[in-house]
């Protein structure tokens, strides 16, 4: 055969193919020495259309890359001897001679020089034309290539999606069968967002990668489990050092990585190229970018994320942020500096940690180097940042630089409510000085300069301090200096041309600390919210802080995105996720969901590697490129060039998640095994009134439904109806404990509005739905016969049942008729306790009890306060006045009720706003005079008193017939009575209670309390005070942790729990449990209602189930049998994750709705003794002590030290001192003033105290100034003196 021209450019390609290939292409098809035409591009030369040089360049076949081939059969009876070598072709239909839209594509970009084409025959069968392709790459030819046209773009798409990559028909073999299309979409990555995450591999950290000394140095210390990290008193697991590994390799290790737009393919040749399905982008070279130099620790909940970034820290303790290399240039000095200036300068350019080397000196030789380092010290590592002018003219000044000082600091930004818990974690872990710690909590508190900032290790900003540092570049008012510079134009004083001038100053501009530091890194704990890039903390951190590593720490990194081994959690009976149910999930939840995968985690990842850890290409900040990547374009397979079709994921995401650091729970398990946990539903018998409470709403919900003939406006689930169907179904899921919402006034309205339906002709009422109607009526006419439920309606008060009441006052603290058992509230029972213990050393300690009963039951009895007008009230009642037509009360369609003797501070019983009961818990600050404190719970009172809870951890309460505050000589007489066992008040006992959930609740308080820990979460502030309430009547010291205090309280409550033996019970709302709190201490947790949400329950889980925790952990959920409630739990059980997901309100769901509208009512009586009081009540497992109980001294002494004025006047009050007589002296004399009390008097008091002759304990008049800080602490004094004597 003939020898190819060199203008066919065939014969190189050819022969390659041959050696890549290894197979002997001597066919007439593929042999290299086929002949071929003249190249077309001399032609265009020789016509001035392209240079001599891009004919080159276009002639020359190793500028393209192959593509794949186009095959064709060959109709035509011509000679098949044609076309027997690769040839250059330009013109396909002429040889093809078909009507086709190929050819005139192929056309258009050939002779754009954007492709080149080959042909051939076939080997074994010469009918067909092989048609090799080669594409231009688009890292080549931007010289004489217009890739703007979008013709071309066109022409492009249309051509690659029918080209055949196979290897064969590229040697020019056309087998049938073997034919593979070009796949112009991006390459499926299989799995769903939740299976790609769970799927990551563990940490597994390589010394060897890690070049820089000092890091290396760290990282074997890290990972060797020989090793003691300085500083740090816990033995970290190996998983942990592990973890802590990866991190300081990611910081420390420098690397490229390949675009993750970019996917690698091979060409039919077996050569290599770089293609971007989005951008249709081919390349022959690979596009890098540097690898982010932070991450996401994800860890799952309880593994100890906060230790692994304090070992972190400590591991590059002393280690400074890299500086710029462009602005690190070498400084030309006017004579030659002396050796040590030069040092320092090489030491501060290079970021050396300098105090490293010269701690092991010291260790080494004993020389403390202390004249180098005071030089060290004194010259601080810093660069200069140019900075550009806001806008250039003939008198522009070019402003100084912004000079950066380099800082070895860790920023840690946390929420507020965890900021004392990182403290605690800090003093647990961290040895005492090996960490120099600054906390900024204090809104008030400014940062120090940056010269002192510099010289702290750690800075823990809560997050709300941390977003006060927006105001950088404003002044006081919040105004900044405008980019348009004018003259002043403010008003003249008066006839002067003297400007009264209140123009924005550069003087005046507040100057954060932050912008002129360059940090180590910056950690975000419960990073996810940093996910909104709109966000105020997210604009401070882009801002103000320059740092080398951004690190986000949590165990849910986006929403809905949690771990294998949490969701495997939510079992019905034993918690323990084992190899086998992990693998049950994934693959459950394995396929690419279209609804699941394309919003909530994805998004947050999205926000989060964008506006925080700057990751390229999808954040440009700071670099060439004219714009970010959009992240919804390339994480997802789209099979449309114009449009987003979501038909999966690309391997992109997959290859940005490798930031993520998270151990496999497999290796989690073999380091570390976590204590025992079982999870058991407790269900529960319902009392006579739990049933009144549910058949109330079914009461309602029945009547709205038939009333409503189940159609129109009306009709609650109809789908305007929405907001008031959520309030009424959560008000139903919180009377499952107990409810007193409803007043007697709406069951009548209920009743009549169903009795002129039933009486009214022509409605289409069927006979079932009359009769269930009538049953519902014939129920409200029980409920209204029980006066103990009226009591508790009109009171806001939860039913206890006393058994043994002495003597004749029991009927005036009865709720009911019948006083065997006693039924009355637990506030009534509360100023029952505490009268007589007050009193226990007189002769009659009941003195009085009858008068105190008659003051403290008239609520209950006599519902004679008017509510006060509330204009919005009556705009909302107008709007629910639809659905209250149709049989449904408004109180039913409103929040919880306002429990009245503990909404109000201020009031006498009468109703109030819920917004009250709320505010109580708001409060931080002690309660001013002028409005007298009411009966709170113990949790709840220390939030609103500012002096330090008692010893007996129950706080005090006032509003009761000793308000006036005057401590007589026989009330602290009682401290050392003991009550005769004779005595008919220790005969009392508390026998029961009206929710059965909450007898069972306190009978597992009392008998465990004493040697574990116990979290009791809730749902609504009602639950949470009822249970407070009687743990204070039973003195068991508890804290509240409830979504309405300030973050600070929360903190508090958190540690104090978690560390003090003394506290034994907290409250915890669980719509607050998800947020990174640490309460190992605990084992024994109760769910008062059933949280229906798998994911919510199994965090709230973890809030004791975590490493730290050293006991088995119980968990019980409690149920009342036959009701809603427990339908609602089993349908959410069988719920699955996809319909938790469409599903905003639980009930949302169908099978919920149907719940809800087919409930019946409850028999109320099950034979006749249930209608007497012992039947009636749920019983506790053992009767509790009424009064004398073991804690009544520390409460009635505890009362005496938080005790405050009552009236809105300073007043002189009435105190107890003591005197010793045996040595006199003027200075131990007691002053009696009758003078007015004034503002910053001080407190007059004695110079010593002698408690050993109790016999001279005289009452005196004394003055106090109450807003002193000095009176709880010496009452504190007082009162040790008097238990030490007990």
């Amino acid at each position: 055969m003939d020898t190819p021209s060199p203008a066919s450019a065939g014969s190189d390609r050819t022969s390659a193919d041959t050696t890549n290939d290894g197979n002997d292409l001597g066919t007439p098809a593929t042999s290299p020495s086929s002949s071929a035409p003249t190249s077309p591009w001399a032609d265009l030369v020789s016509q001035r259309k392209i240079s001599a040089e891009a004919a080159e360049f276009f002639g020359d076949l190793k500028n393209y890359l192959p593509l794949g081939c186009l095959t064709f059969e060959d109709f035509t009876t011509s000679d098949r001897g044609d076309f027997g070598s690769w040839q250059d072709v330009t013109d396909l239909p002429l040889i093809l001679g078909v009507d086709s839209t190929l050819p005139s594509l192929v056309a258009k970009l050939v002779q754009a020089g954007w492709l080149r084409v080959q042909a051939g025959r076939s080997t074994p069968d010469t009918r067909f034309f092989i048609f090799r392709m080669y594409i231009l790459p688009g890292d080549a030819g931007h010289r004489y290539v217009d890739r703007r046209d979008s013709t071309l773009w066109k022409a492009l798409r249309g051509l690659i999606a029918e080209v055949d990559v196979s290897p064969e028909i590229w040697q020019g073999w056309c087998p049938l069968g073997t034919k593979r299309k070009f796949d112009t979409w991006a390459t499926c990555d299989e799995g769903s967002l939740f299976y790609m995450f769970n799927k990551l591999p563990s940490p597994s950290p390589s010394v060897d990668v890690v070049e820089e000394k000092y890091a290396h140095e760290a990282l074997e210390d890290l990972l060797d489990p020989a090793s003691v990290l300085p500083g740090l008193r816990t033995v970290l697991y190996p998983y942990q050092r592990r973890s802590a590994g990866l991190m300081l390799q990611l910081e420390s290790f420098a690397q490229l990585k390949l675009d993750p737009r970019l996917e690698q393919r091979q060409a039919p040749d077996g050569s290599v190229y770089y293609y971007g399905a989005r951008d249709l982008l081919f390349l022959r070279q690979p596009r890098y970018y540097e690898a982010c130099r932070g991450g996401i620790l994800a860890e799952s909940m309880g593994l100890g994320k906060t230790v692994i970034v304090l070992s972190l820290i400590l591991a590059t303790k002393h280690h400074p942020p890299v500086m710029p290399p462009a602005y690190a240039p070498l400084p030309v000095r006017e004579k030659v500096g002396k050796m040590s200036d030069m040092a320092i300068s090489a030491i501060n350019r290079r970021s050396l940690p300098w105090k490293i080397e010269f701690e092991r000196i010291r260790h080494a030789t004993g020389d403390d180097m202390t004249s180098c380092a005071a030089k060290l010290e004194q010259s601080l590592p810093m660069y200069e940042i140019p900075r550009e002018p806001q806008r250039w003219n003939r008198r522009t000044i070019l402003p100084p630089p912004k000079r950066m000082v380099l800082a070895a600091t860790t920023l840690v930004v946390v929420p507020r409510n965890l900021c004392k818990q990182w403290q605690s974690e800090m003093q647990k872990h961290v040895e005492e000085s090996a960490l120099k710690v600054l906390v900024m909590e204090d809104l008030k508190r400014a940062l120090p300069p940056p010269e002192e900032l510099r010289t702290y290790d750690v800075v823990l900003f809560s997050r709300n301090r941390f977003e006060m540092e927006i105001r950088d570049g404003s002044d006081g008012q919040g105004r900044r200096i405008s980019t348009k510079q004018s003259e002043c134009r403010c008003p003249y004083v008066g006839a002067t041309r003297i400007r009264d001038c209140h123009c924005v100053r550069s003087d005046d501009l507040y100057d954060s600390p932050l912008s002129h530091l360059h940090f180590k890194r910056l950690v975000i704990d419960e990073g996810h919210f940093f996910a909104n890039h709109k966000s105020t903390a997210v604009a401070v951190a882009n801002k103000l802080v320059k740092a080398d590593h951004r690190w986000v720490v949590s165990g849910t990194p986006a929403k809905d995105l949690l771990g294998v081994e949490v969701d495997t959690s939510v079992a019905d009976n034993i918690w323990h996720s084992t190899k086998e149910s992990r693998d049950t999930v994934l693959d459950q939840r394995r396929a690419f969901s279209a609804k699941e995968d394309t919003a909530g985690a994805v998004k947050s990842l999205g926000d989060l590697a964008t506006s925080f850890l700057k990751i390229r290409p999808w954040c440009s900040e700071g670099t060439i490129e004219r714009k970010e990547a959009d992240w919804d374009e390339y994480i997802y397979r789209h099979e449309d060039l114009r449009k987003r079709t979501y038909s999966g994921f690309s391997t992109c995401l997959r290859r940005t998640l490798d930031i993520v650091v998270k151990t496999q729970p497999k290796d989690v398990e073999r380091d570390i095994e976590l204590p025992r946990l079982t999870h058991e539903v407790v269900r529960l018998e319902p009392s006579f009134y739990d049933k009144l409470s549910a058949n109330l709403f079914t009461l309602v919900l029945t009547a709205n439904a038939v009333t409503s003939e189940f159609t129109d406006a009306d009709y609650l689930f109809h789908k305007n109806s929405a907001k008031a169907r959520y309030q009424l179904v959560s008000n139903l899921r919180q009377s499952a404990f107990f409810w007193t919402g409803f007043s007697e006034d709406d069951v009548r309205a209920s009743v009549d509005n169903s009795s002129r339906y039933l009486a009214k002709e022509g409605t289409s009422c069927s006979a079932k739905d009359r009769q269930m109607l009538e049953e519902m009526m014939a129920c409200a006419d029980v409920i209204l016969a029980s006066s103990g439920w009226k009591a508790m309606s009109r009171s806001h008060e939860i039913g206890l049942f006393v058994d043994g009441w002495p003597g004749d006052s029991a009927q005036h603290w009865s709720f009911g008729r019948s006083c065997a058992p006693l039924l009355t509230g637990v506030s009534q029972l509360q100023d029952a306790q505490r009268h007589v213990n007050e009193r226990a050393s007189m002769d009659d300690p009941g003195e009085g009890l009858s008068g105190a009963g008659i003051r403290a039951i008239a609520p209950a009895r006599h519902e004679t306060v008017e509510e006060e007008p509330d204009v919005e009230g009556k705009r909302k009642k107008a709007e629910k006045s639809l659905l209250t037509k149709s049989g449904i009360p408004t109180s039913s369609l409103e929040g919880e009720p306002a429990l009245k003797r503990r909404s109000s501070l201020g009031g006498k019983g009468g109703k109030s706003s819920p917004k009250k009961l709320t505010r109580a818990f708001k409060v931080t600050k002690p309660q001013k005079q002028g409005a007298p404190k009411r009966s709170l719970p113990a949790g709840l009172e220390r939030a609103v008193a500012a002096s330090p809870p008692t010893s007996a951890g129950v706080s005090p309460t006032a509003g009761t017939p000793q308000s006036s505050r005057k401590r007589r000589r026989s009330e602290l007489e009682a401290i050392d009575f003991i009550f005769p066992s004779d005595s008919p008040y220790l005969r009392s006992r508390i026998i029961g209670t009206t929710s059965a959930k909450l007898s069972y609740l306190i009978s597992q308080i009392l008998k465990y309390y004493k040697d574990e820990k116990i979290l009791v979460f809730y749902d609504g502030d009602n639950v949470a005070y009822y249970i407070a309430q009687m743990l204070e009547l039973l003195h068991i010291k508890h804290e509240i942790y409830a979504k309405s205090l300030s973050a600070a309280l929360k903190a508090e409550y958190v540690v104090r729990f978690d560390q003090e033996p003394q506290d034994r019970v907290l409250l915890m709302d669980v719509k607050q449990a998800a947020f990174g709190l640490n309460l190992s201490s605990a084992s024994r947790i109760y769910f008062v209602n059933p949280v229906c949400r798998p994911n919510i329950e199994a965090q709230a889980i973890k809030r004791a189930h975590r490493i730290g925790q050293t006991r088995k952990v119980c968990v019980e959920t409690l149920v009342l049998k036959g009701t809603i409630e427990e339908k609602m739990l089993e349908r959410a059980k069988r719920m699955t994750r996809s319909e938790h997901m469409d599903a905003k309100a639980l009930e949302d769901d169908g099978g919920v709705r149907e719940i809800i509208q087919s409930a019946r009512m409850l028999p109320v009586f099950k034979g006749e003794g249930e209608r007497e009081g012992y039947e009636q009540m749920a019983r506790l497992e053992e009767p509790q002590q009424l009064w004398g109980r073991e804690g009544w001294r520390e409460t009635v002494v505890g009362r005496a030290v938080v005790a405050s004025p009552a009236g809105g006047e300073r007043k002189r009050r009435r105190t107890v001192t003591f005197e010793d007589i045996t040595k006199a002296d003027e200075n131990a004399r007691v002053v009696d003033d009758d003078e007015e009390t004034r503002p910053g008097v001080k407190r007059r008091v004695l110079s010593f105290v002698d408690c050993s002759n109790p016999s001279v304990v005289e009452e005196q008049d004394m003055e106090v100034d109450d807003g002193s800080d000095d009176e709880p602490m010496r009452l504190a004094v007082l009162l040790q003196e008097i238990v030490r004597r007990l």
